[in-house]
């Protein structure tokens, strides 16, 4: 055997290794363990996926789940992170002062909050997010901060089940900011986890305006958990433009459609 496979052995046990210990790896940071560079990561982790050791997704790699098919935080929030941020300064627009909001635990959301702190707003933040909790602890001088508990998810660093579900009944919000893995014309909104989609569910039923911010990616593909139609969304907010069929249905549907500069 030569070196280089044994070297390529040494690497994917290193990686099964720190997925094991962590559930999540990102490329560059194998690339810095392994002294290797990132495209020969990318190929370990290439081979690992096909013989059904992990799953790849942007910059990195996670244990797979039988019955979640959801990406974890440490990757998602990875992925488009700067149209992640230029959709938080468009959803930013439409908060007044002293408003409630509610913000749900993606990470398109988790952006949204950074924008909120950076701006240093007045308001009442109710979140089921673990991180926002943690951001607006730290840094959300002038921000009422409403974290509702629950069992809580590692995966999505976010509290669901019924016990966040009863919490958020009690609340009623002026604007709720909502993302989802997928949107279809047919479905509407979808989720890879039931417990993540019933959250989501109630928090568009507890607010006066709902807002959907996500990345063009999301349009035209569905997840497993079909949790809610466009009914309950006032505006779309994305960042390129979408079909002529996309927007014809929007429009039909009553639904406002904000794209981010």
């Amino acid at each position: 055997m030569g070196d280089a496979a044994v070297l390529k052995i040494e690497r994917q046990t290193i990686i099964e290794q720190n997925l094991e210990r962590q559930g999540t790896v990102l490329v560059p940071a194998l690339a810095e363990l392994l002294h290797c560079s990132e495209e020969t990561v990318r190929r370990d982790l290439k081979e690992m996926e096909t013989s059904g050791k992990l799953a790849r997704t942007h910059g990195g790699a996670y244990l797979i789940e039988k019955y979640d098919k959801s990406y974890p935080t440490t990757l998602r929030k990875t992925y488009l992170q700067e149209t992640k941020n230029r959709l938080a300064r468009q959803a930013v627009s439409h908060i007044g002062k002293n408003e409630v909001i509610i913000l749900d635990s993606s990470t398109t959301c988790y952006a949204l909050a950074e924008e909120i702190v950076q701006r240093d707003l007045d308001l009442t933040l109710i979140t089921n997010s673990l991180p926002i909790c943690n951001l607006c602890d730290e840094h959300g001088i002038h921000i009422n901060l409403v974290c509702l508990g629950g069992t809580f998810r590692q995966r999505t660093s976010s509290f669901t089940g019924y016990h966040t579900t009863d919490i958020l009944r009690s609340y009623r919000a002026d604007k709720a900011f909502v993302s989802c893995p997928k949107v279809t014309m047919e479905y509407g909104l979808s989720d890879n986890h039931l417990n993540e989609a019933r959250v989501r569910e109630d928090i568009l039923k507890h607010a006066q305006e709902n807002f959907l911010v996500v990345d063009h990616t999301k349009f035209s593909a569905s997840a497993n958990i079909l949790f809610r139609g466009l009914e309950r969304i006032g505006t779309v907010i994305t960042d390129q433009k979408l079909t002529g069929e996309w927007e014809n249905f929007l429009r039909e549907s009553e639904v406002n459609l904000e794209y981010c500069p």
